[in-house]
């Protein structure tokens, strides 16, 4: 079914990145894993799926140079809408001394809180099924009011019910969410997913599982799906399953020496995106997952989440 897909939609948010070597950038992770898969692609000529981006920016003068950034690395802006009076959010990264990294964010004036009050392109989209995909994340719905979610949630649901094939990532951060518990919508959305990512601890953070067996028994008991889920670990193997089938498969991370690992982040989104590409151009499961480990594993070795391609593992030797 991944393979066939001609056109797939990245819903959240970008924002500015002040990294911690001084440098600035832009990242948000559905915008890392559409850059990443874009370029990964990209340089191996085999596929002709379009890649979008769905989100809100300002009329500043960053919002401007990001436009910029997708016009370069080929992703469409069918479902980009400018915000007159908000900007794009901006977070700072500090790492410690093993890389791993730590965010603090400014999402006050964040266009892209308000997309789906904005516009409706990429709700006719979904409503009539006029791209293959979508992928999101946890944050693409923390940052939406609850309006907005149950609105997602819908256009999702008809999507779905037309033949549409939906990605999630459950990529999740407590402050996003302020008050709300995200359980409800987690397992909404996850009822509708075809492959979902899930870091596993966002998994025992969301929903009180504490290894990767509680995960997989959690979500086939908590819903029916023919799906398969990826449980990333950082440094350790990742795992895949596909629900209602008994085994799983365990693939080996990358070895990075702790030497050479600056900075973590973007990391699970890369690996996403490898997971992608390589499933996209007709790889097999464990293949998307070794090749997925050493996207991943080259991010880890440079500041911010958007490495230079000319860095990047070719997907086709």
């Amino acid at each position: 079914m991944i393979n066939k897909l001609k056109s797939l939609v990245f819903l959240g948010e970008c924002m500015q990145e002040h990294r911690a070597d001084g440098s600035e950038s832009f990242g948000g992770d559905t915008f890392n894993t559409a850059w990443y898969l874009s370029q990964l692609l990209k340089q191996s000529h085999v596929t002709d799926c379009e890649i979008y981006y769905a989100t809100a920016i300002g009329a500043d003068s960053n919002s401007q140079q990001f436009k910029r950034v997708m016009q370069e690395c080929g992703i469409s802006e069918q479902f980009v809408v400018t915000h007159s009076c908000k900007v794009m959010g901006k977070y700072q990264i500090t790492v410690d001394d093993k890389g791993e990294r730590n965010f603090s964010f400014d999402r006050a004036q964040s266009a892209a809180r308000e997309y789906f009050n904005l516009d409706e392109t990429l709700s006719d989209a979904l409503y009539n099924k006029r791209v293959d995909g979508i992928y999101l994340s946890g944050i693409s719905l923390a940052i939406l009011c609850e309006q907005q979610r149950n609105h997602l949630l819908m256009l999702l649901n008809t999507f779905k019910q037309k033949g549409g094939v939906i990605f999630f990532d459950n990529n999740y951060r407590r402050s996003v969410w302020l008050n709300t518990q995200p359980q409800a919508i987690y397992l909404a959305v996850m009822a509708l997913t075809c492959l979902a990512f899930l870091t596993d601890e966002d998994e025992y953070a969301v929903y009180s599982t504490s290894n990767p067996a509680d995960i997989f028994a959690f979500h086939q008991a908590s819903h029916e799906t023919s799906q398969t889920l990826v449980v990333r670990q950082g440094h350790l193997p990742c795992l895949i399953k596909s629900i209602g089938h008994d085994a799983s498969i365990t693939v080996p991370a990358e070895r990075v020496n702790d030497e050479r690992v600056v900075d973590t982040c973007g990391a699970g989104d890369a690996f996403a995106a490898g997971f992608l590409a390589k499933m996209l151009t007709q790889g097999l499961v464990n293949d998307a997952a070794r090749f997925a480990h050493q996207v991943a594993a080259t991010v880890i070795q440079h500041h911010g989440a958007l490495v230079p391609l000319n860095l990047l593992p070719k997907l086709v030797q």
